[in-house]
């Protein structure tokens, strides 16, 4: 239910954001508050958002908003600490949402006029975040302390890639689903 009340506040700012984007002028961007809002399985590992179309509809002939079902964001980016990625992230759904499907040199330049250059950085260390959330185990290089998320034991046939060193199994700290 929170999480519901932190993507609608969002979604309604990232709308607000994008009338105010001289680029964007003419594009429907008002349409896209009607489209509505889902969160990802709290598992996922890879996806951060997804901007899922009707059914039928192929994504070379999109032509804007009435043509997605929903988007959905990731739970663990509308936390406290995630929350301007997670507004980037509605952002380039809704790049999607107004018919640029691809990821093109043309959304790259709309994705690129997202005011917080911070944010739009945030996807790596967001996906590490979450794999290593999900990991079981880290195998880790004894010599420089560097740690590679994964869910089964390594049994000492891998090295860091840093320092060519066997990395050392470590079960995971166990962390809790919330966030």
């Amino acid at each position: 239910m929170e999480d519901e009340v932190v993507l609608d506040n969002l979604a309604s700012s990232v709308v607000l954001k994008m009338q105010q984007i001289p680029q964007l002028s003419g594009l429907p961007i008002s349409e896209l508050e009607a489209i509505p809002l889902g969160r990802l399985r709290k598992d996922a590992t890879r996806l951060h958002a997804v901007c899922r179309y009707q059914k039928g509809v192929r994504k070379a002939e999109i032509s804007g908003p009435a043509d997605v079902r929903c988007v959905d964001v990731h739970p663990a980016a509308l936390t406290q600490d995630w929350q301007r990625y997670a507004a980037f992230l509605l952002y380039h759904e809704y790049l999607h949402a107004l018919g640029f499907a691809g990821h093109d040199k043309t959304f790259r330049n709309l994705e690129a006029l997202w005011p917080d250059e911070e944010a739009r950085g945030m996807g790596k260390s967001f996906g590490l975040h979450l794999r290593k959330r999900a990991a079981k185990w880290l195998w880790t290089c004894p010599q420089c302390a560097k740690e590679y998320a994964r869910n089964r034991r390594g049994k000492g046939r891998y090295r860091c890639r840093n320092c060519s060193v066997i990395l050392i199994d470590v079960k995971a700290e166990a962390v809790s689903p919330k966030g």
